[in-house]
């Protein structure tokens, strides 16, 4: 399949189908406009962090993370809103479609089935550019409408949206005057993909599959800017094969497989896993509601598994892992980061020295996201899930004597914030021996260092401070001792380095189960308190699976 992205016509795998999702075949488009922005994060003053980071963070870690966010328009920076006239490959049906955060024109789209129309075959490419016009007219309300494609959040695009889209197609009459749109053509194919209504390939291969060597074949499902400036760089230093990368954007998979050297690029991560010579590697890096099937689904194939977190976003998700990893033992390694950092084991082995509950205080400044960022998709569990998580795991890893946590409350939402809300809100986690867990994830304050930490540990007779995965203070008997590393350092390459090793060398994995069980237990229930708007909760009764024996 070929798909206009940038002003040029490149090769990629075709679209796959979700469940809510038509394929349409393209006659001809109408690109709308362009989302501006499309990744969703709102940066301000690049040079200032740039310049502060160089000081924070060191010039590798700097120039890695400038080098990605530089080239991050090339992956997101051509997404529109069109208009699309063509056929419904299901069924052969004449159809119009608005297509959102989409290149500008493909030989086929996938589509939301509420913003599939049926039309009569008559219906023209002249008619395709009058119902664009008065599309255009409504520019502010689509850009409002049209920041996802509603095909993989769990929510139907809204009556106002359909209805819009319903009214410019239906409508008769010249439409409001202005420039006439542009409409663009897919180019002829010696063997289209839509002949005789077949779907394109989800599989594109850009190499020639290479021949058995010693190094572990990898996939490497999902292709955003982490995985291009952490999992990959990680990858090739402990020199693994670049097998298949998937991605659900055709584009983000094919440039990212050219770039890296990937030998197939697939918007399928489930053809990934299928398609990876067995035994190999299977890197989960997608949406957080998928990582736990695919994470089973690469285990049944007999691979091994490095799960980026949340391992689990749902109830049904713990148990299914749970499972999975008790029957193959070892066979997948959970990537909370933290827990690689020297500051956070100085930390652990200091405590140790002591006695009874710990009390833990954590301080966290987000990312900014836009309202429509999918991390606050429904179906992805809330930030507490996405990214507070890391700091639930962490009190589990420090705390002594592994108790079960009983309850957890959250701080009412804020005023004149929409139910649901997880924004400003304090979580507070009560363990069985007394120990306590208090996270407040916030957006405000001084945002050029982006993700900042502040966590204050006590136990017995001892606090400790860690600021920032950086600067490190232990008070004791009256006397206070210091120190620090070189620069701030989130641990990725720490992890890496030792997950990936195990792996390499065929040693298991040793991500606990129970911790896993427990991680989620609590990120699930105040999930579901900030949904529900309720104070508190008990624990849920599932959490009994962290004490089941291994089978």
């Amino acid at each position: 399949m070929k798909l206009l992205w940038r002003g040029e016509w490149i090769e990629t795998p075709g679209y796959e189908v979700p469940a809510d999702g038509v394929l349409v075949g393209v006659t001809a488009t109408v690109p709308l406009f362009t989302l501006k922005n499309a990744s969703g994060r709102q940066q301000r003053r690049p040079g200032r962090k740039v310049a502060v980071f160089l000081y924070t963070d060191g010039p590798r870690i700097t120039l890695r993370k400038a080098r990605t966010k530089r080239e991050e328009p090339r992956f997101t920076g051509d997404f529109r809103v069109t208009l699309v006239l063509g056929d419904a490959l299901d069924s052969g049906r004449r159809v119009v479609a608005l297509a959102s955060r989409v290149p500008s024109c493909a030989h086929q789209f996938v589509v939301h089935r509420d913003l599939v129309l049926d039309v009569p075959a008559s219906f023209s490419e002249d008619d395709l550019r009058a119902a664009a016009a008065r599309l255009i007219a409504e520019t502010e309300t689509l850009t409002r409408l049209c920041r996802q494609g509603y095909l993989y959040s769990a929510t139907r695009p809204p009556a106002e949206l359909v209805e819009l889209l319903t009214d410019a197609v239906t409508a008769t009459g010249t439409p409001a005057q202005g420039a006439a749109p542009d409409v663009l053509r897919p180019p002829a194919l010696l063997a289209p993909p839509a002949a005789n209504g077949q779907a394109a390939d989800t599989v594109l291969p850009l190499t020639p599959l290479p021949p058995v060597v010693a190094s572990l074949p990898v996939a490497v499902l999902g292709g955003g800017d982490y995985t291009r400036s952490e999992i990959i760089p990680a990858l090739r230093r402990g020199h693994f094969q670049l097998y298949a990368v998937a991605n659900r954007e055709p584009q983000i998979a094919a440039i990212v497989g050219r770039d890296y050297g990937f030998a197939l690029a697939t918007t399928d991560s489930e053809r990934a896993i299928a398609e990876l010579p067995a035994p190999g590697l299977v890197v989960v890096a997608t949406a957080h509601d998928s990582h736990t099937q695919l994470a089973c689904a690469a285990v049944k194939a007999g691979h091994r598994v490095f799960l980026e977190k949340p391992p689990t976003v749902t109830p049904d998700d713990v148990q299914q892992l749970a499972a999975t990893m008790r029957a193959n033992p070892g066979a997948i390694e959970i990537g909370f980061n933290r827990r690689y950092h020297p500051l956070v084991g100085r930390a652990r082995a200091r405590l140790a020295r002591e006695s009874g509950p710990t009390s833990i205080s954590c301080v966290v400044k987000e990312l900014t996201f836009q309202p429509d960022h999918w991390y606050f998709w429904p179906n992805q569990g809330t930030r507490i899930t996405g990214n507070l998580c890391h700091w639930i795991d962490l009190a589990v890893f420090l705390i002594d004597g592994s108790p079960m946590p009983v309850s957890t409350t959250l701080s009412p939402r804020l005023p004149g914030t929409e139910p649901g809300s997880d924004e400003e809100r304090v979580l507070t986690v009560t363990f069985e021996d007394g120990s306590l867990l208090t996270v407040l994830g916030t957006t405000r304050g001084d945002d050029i260092r982006g993700v900042q930490e502040q966590m204050d540990i006590r136990r017995g007779q001892t606090t400790i401070t860690i600021d920032d995965l950086w600067k490190y203070r232990v008070r004791s008997d009256g006397i206070e001792r210091y120190g620090r590393t070189l620069f701030r350092d989130k641990a990725h390459t720490a992890m890496y380095r030792e997950g990936l090793g195990r792996i390499k060398a065929g040693q298991p994995a040793v991500y606990p189960v129970r911790d896993m069980v427990v991680v989620s237990a609590i990120q699930i229930a105040a999930s579901d308190l900030a949904r529900s708007d309720e104070r508190a909760a008990a624990i849920p009764d599932w959490i009994s699976l962290a004490a089941e024996e291994t089978a």
